[in-house]
């Protein structure tokens, strides 16, 4: 579920970074590199050392390729053709994927050293965003220490793609099939670091990396990202309000009776989910057309993928609402589900959750109120 998310995420969540990386990204029929003796190498049983010097030169060629090119509108083919032929078709085929990893963690990295020195520096972007794009095509947990130093890149791109090949759904399955707990946690330490100056797109693949992780470390990425999203509804500062249904839905998952993190997932997305409502109410005649809409799609999804589920009573009290343009039977609405100062909620009732607790020790029933919105 948390990975179809996370599919879903890398969708949802690439408006600003399409633009930009549309740069890189163009269909043509220009191939430079020649595949003829890496094709005949995948087809084998058994490799000698011809073979995985063709490998290896494989790789040298497809990276050199990158690393030279001035005409960026070509080079999707060289990544399409570096990762068409990382992988041997002979099922099992061990040699084969030990060397294509060895080679283009050496030669990926070298590539990636002389990249930052590249000028003019527009260029060295360009080529350093290929690189990452190709590492995030092979998926190699072998590789994953490669994108780490580029995690905190002032460059928002560079920054993305770097987060993009350490939560990639591929390299998702193979940690948790692996039990790499230790590169878990070295990969959780880098994105814990990158929280606090990540935009949304790139919180959002934090988010669902976390959720996604069965190790322990996952979930703690996961509260922290939700912290930062509940602090700038806190201060009206929140960009890209549509991300929220992701976080939710994601939170929600981690609200099972057998999750030991219920109650800390169960008081993040009521506060998450009432600061929602809360803008949009409060925001009513402040906000653009454009930011009530991502809010109401919010409500709206959240209503029906996770509020029905957790109550397990379907309803649409919340669309309806949101459809009548009924503000009073919004708030009414988000005091039913999530509690106010007269009366606990539905969902911190039956579920086992508060808001934290009063300066008298005492656990808070109802959200913490969203201040009026700024003048402008």
């Amino acid at each position: 579920m948390l990975l179809d998310v996370l599919r879903m995420t890398k969708k949802t969540l690439l408006v600003s970074i399409s633009i930009v990386s549309l740069l890189f990204i163009y269909l043509t029929p220009v191939v430079a590199v020649d595949t003829r003796n890496i094709e005949a190498v995948r087809g084998k049983k058994v490799l000698d050392n011809s073979d995985l010097q063709a490998i290896d030169a494989f790789v040298v060629q497809s990276v050199a390729e990158i690393l030279a090119t001035e005409d960026f509108s070509t080079i999707s083919s060289t990544r399409s053709i570096i990762i068409a032929n990382s992988a041997s078709t002979e099922p099992g085929q061990v040699q084969f994927a030990e060397q294509f990893s060895a080679s283009a963690k050496k030669h990926i990295a070298a590539a990636l050293e002389k990249a930052d020195g590249l000028t003019p520096s527009a260029r060295s972007f360009k080529v350093i965003v290929n690189l990452l794009m190709v590492l995030d095509g092979l998926a190699d947990l072998r590789l994953v220490d490669l994108p780490l130093k580029y995690v905190d890149s002032d460059k928002v791109v560079i920054r993305y793609w770097a987060v993009h090949c350490l939560t990639n759904p591929q390299v998702i399955e193979k940690l948790n099939s692996a039990k790499e707990i230790d590169m878990v946690r070295k990969i959780a330490g880098r994105l814990d670091a990158a929280i606090a100056t990540s935009n949304p797109e790139t919180l959002g693949l934090i988010a669902a990396f976390g959720g996604s992780i069965t190790a322990s470390d996952g979930v703690g990425l996961l509260f922290k990202v939700a912290d930062r999203r509940i602090a700038s509804y806190a201060d009206w500062s929140v960009q890209y309000e549509l991300l929220d249904a992701t976080i939710l839905q994601i939170l929600s998952d981690k609200m099972a009776p057998s999750n030991t993190d219920k109650a800390e997932a169960g008081r993040r997305f009521g506060q998450l989910l009432s600061y929602v409502f809360q803008r949009y109410i409060k925001g009513a005649n402040q906000l653009k057309t454009t930011q009530k809409e991502q809010l109401a799609s919010v409500l709206i999804e959240t209503e029906k993928n996770c509020v029905n589920k957790l109550t397990g009573k379907p309803q649409m009290s919340i669309k309806r609402a949101i459809e009548a343009g009924d503000l009073n039977a919004l708030l009414e609405e988000h005091n039913n589900l999530l509690g106010n100062a007269t009366k606990p909620g539905q969902l911190p009732s039956a579920l086992g959750f508060n808001y934290g607790k009063d300066n008298s020790g005492s656990p808070l029933m109802q959200p913490l109120q969203l201040a009026d919105p700024p003048k402008s």
